[in-house]
């Protein structure tokens, strides 16, 4: 069955293709700029066929060739701006064109050939100022108040990309996806929000120093269990719930990182110094709330294959075979 991927020379977009590709569907990878050649060649040896396409999601006329000449039956649509503090003010535009109105398009094409199933990627960054509470982040009962550009167009996305689908009777899935590390995290110059652990994993290559503000435990998720929770959304059937939390469903501290990577590279060093200038961004002052996950594992049945320490070391050994980070 043939799968379009939206976005898939990102970040979460490559995950997500070479988890299809490993099961042996049909591919079309969709993006505006052409995939990097190391995943190309990688993704060759799969079992699944990859056929590239790129184009805007914002254009209307450059979307309906791509379902027509394709004809996919399943849809990810992962294509997303990631505009962080230094550069929302003047990407603020594009965001909205590409988030919101390149969900449209999409799901007008969708709708139009009458497509089995939608995962449409948002992001926990909906949650926003109600991401700081005691209690874990539920769907169904914290209010999303996003605070960036980014969270606002992903949670406008996710709500009328819904309502859409909904009167188009199309069935579709929103992902609230944690913050993500791992494979094919890469620098493009377009995103500006790099992971801690790939800025660390850098820093560590240049022979620099990582310091930070706090040990940070978030709930990051591993970027090959995100796919692989994208797909068990992908394959599921039912229509409820139309919004599912994509995360662990426990917290990593970004030091337990650092002290793995300084096992692993002599002459690593990193510190944790509040108050000294921060060589890795965490981005924000605060650790957020993590997701709940009940929704994710009782309606899904989706849980993770990695653990952190598992996580790290797949990730060392695929930087190790990838002559990563880029």
């Amino acid at each position: 069955m043939s799968v379009l991927v939206t976005g898939a020379s990102g970040f979460i977009g490559l995950n997500i293709v070479e988890a299809l590709l490993e099961r042996g569907d049909d591919v079309v990878a969709f993006s505006d700029a052409a995939m990097p050649e190391r995943a190309r060649s990688a993704f060759g040896a799969l079992r699944g066929r990859c056929v590239e396409a790129t184009g805007d999601v914002r254009d209307q006329g450059s979307v309906s060739k791509l379902f027509e000449t394709h004809s996919p039956r399943l849809v990810v649509h992962a294509a997303a701006l990631t505009p962080g503090s230094q550069t929302e003010r003047a990407m603020t535009a594009a965001a909205v064109e590409v988030n919101v109105l390149g969900t449209v398009r999409i799901l007008e094409a969708a709708a139009r050939d009458r497509i089995e199933r939608v995962v449409l990627l948002s992001s926990a960054a909906v949650y926003g100022e109600s991401g700081f509470g005691a209690e874990p982040l539920d769907e169904g009962q914290t209010p999303p108040r996003p605070l960036t550009t980014y969270g606002v167009t992903k949670y406008a996305a996710e709500r009328l990309g819904l309502r859409y689908a909904e009167k188009a009777g199309l069935p579709c899935v929103a992902a609230r996806l944690a913050a993500a590390f791992g494979p094919w995290e890469r620098d493009t110059g377009v995103r500006e929000t790099l992971s801690p652990f790939y800025q660390a994993l850098r820093i560590a290559r240049l022979g620099g120093e990582v310091v930070v503000a706090r040990r940070a435990a978030l709930d990051w998720i591993y970027s090959r269990d995100a796919a692989s929770a994208i797909l068990a959304l992908l394959d599921r059937r039912a229509t409820e719930p139309a919004v599912v939390n994509v995360s662990p469903g426990f917290t990593t501290e970004f030091s337990a990182f650092c002290a793995a990577l300084a096992r692993r590279h002599a002459g690593f060093r990193w510190r944790v110094a509040p108050g000294e200038d921060a060589t890795v961004d965490l981005h924000g002052a605060r650790d957020r709330t993590p997701l709940a996950t009940a929704r994710l594992l009782r309606e899904v049945g989706w849980s993770p294959r990695f653990d952190a320490e598992s996580a790290f070391r797949d990730y060392f050994g695929w930087v190790e075979r990838h002559d990563g980070p880029e």
